[in-house]
């Protein structure tokens, strides 16, 4: 007889092995796209102006669209413990930029302000890539959760417990019931924004994961007329 148990588990594995032929099928034509547009960048050369700046964002967005996918393996291995954190000296101001980049479109769309303020050189011990879309991931929130016209803001600060990094908007706040439940795997925010694209979660759930990688933590406050400040507290 089949335990509950071992039935819990033989759906989770099928569902991983599922999870990993649709990121297969993703990441092919993916790469081939991002194969392309370099090829393009080649043929262009040196030109500059409004094709080289569409040029610039479809890579930009590829990438993203990358990343995103590779998210779906990476909350599996990192709940497993499988991949870890590799560590090395990164410019925090790089990430900022890349992230602004991948969602340089909502900011036009909505008509955001963002504010920075974070010395653009403060160096952080972190992997370039997971951390890196942990700032996308968060940024992209940030963006999707603020009123159109409103204020995203990030900001970061070195002190003797560690490095804080908070990215926030000027939405609605979290209500205290869901601060901790809004890093589940498959939490949906039913009660925020209801023109807001609705989020299953899978994002922060990933930025949780790989914050604790680092040693680090995450959780989600109010700060002013910033209604929904996610902070990342990561150690010395």
């Amino acid at each position: 007889m089949i335990s509950e148990d071992d039935s819990a588990r033989e759906l989770r594995e099928k569902k991983r092995v599922l999870a990993a032929l649709v990121v297969h099928d993703l990441r092919s034509p993916l790469s081939a796209v991002q194969g392309y547009l370099q090829l393009l960048r080649e043929e262009l050369g040196e030109q500059t102006g409004t094709v080289i700046g569409y040029l610039d964002d479809a890579e930009t967005l590829v990438g993203k669209a990358l990343g995103l996918v590779s998210t779906i393996l990476d909350v599996d291995e990192l709940e497993d413990g499988i991949l870890r954190a590799d560590v090395a000296a990164v410019k925090l101001g790089e990430l900022v930029e890349k992230a602004k980049a991948g969602n340089r479109a909502h900011f036009e769309v909505r008509q955001l302000r963002l504010d920075v303020d974070a010395d653009p050189e403060m160096v952080i011990q972190v992997d370039r890539d997971l951390f890196g879309r942990v700032i996308e991931n968060l940024l992209d929130n940030a963006t999707r959760y603020a009123p159109r016209g409103g204020r995203c803001a990030i900001s970061a600060k070195r002190d003797a417990a560690g490095v804080e990094i908070a990215i926030g908007n000027s939405g609605p706040p979290v209500p205290e019931a869901e601060r901790d439940k809004i890093f589940g795997r498959f939490f949906q925010v039913e009660r925020r924004r209801a023109s807001a694209r609705q989020n299953r979660g899978l994002g922060l759930y990933f930025c949780k994961l790989a914050i604790e990688a680092h040693g680090g933590s995450i959780h989600v406050e109010q700060r002013g007329d910033l209604g929904a400040v996610f902070v990342v507290r990561l150690p010395p």
